[in-house]
């Protein structure tokens, strides 16, 4: 089975204070969890979602989020999208 990737919006994490990231989780099943290369750094909120791929939705974020998560956004997995 394909992983379901999730992408994360950062406000002002440490590696980049002041900006906004967005960076790519590939979620296996099993819960396995591996990052992604994928890091785009923005100016602004608007600009970081302008970089999250279509098809997503905004799963909001969870109580238990570290701080500077600010949302995160979720696709289907691989085998599931329709052409």
């Amino acid at each position: 089975m394909s992983p379901v990737t999730v992408w994360t919006i950062y406000c002002g994490p440490n590696d980049h204070p002041g900006r906004w990231v967005l960076r790519a989780y590939d979620v296996f099943p099993g819960r396995q969890v591996r990052a992604n290369s994928f890091c785009y750094i923005a100016k602004t909120l608007d600009e970081a979602r302008a970089k999250v791929p279509p098809g997503t939705r905004c799963m909001g974020r969870n109580t238990a989020d570290h701080p500077v998560i600010h949302e995160s956004w979720i696709g289907e997995p691989a085998g599931l999208r329709r052409h």
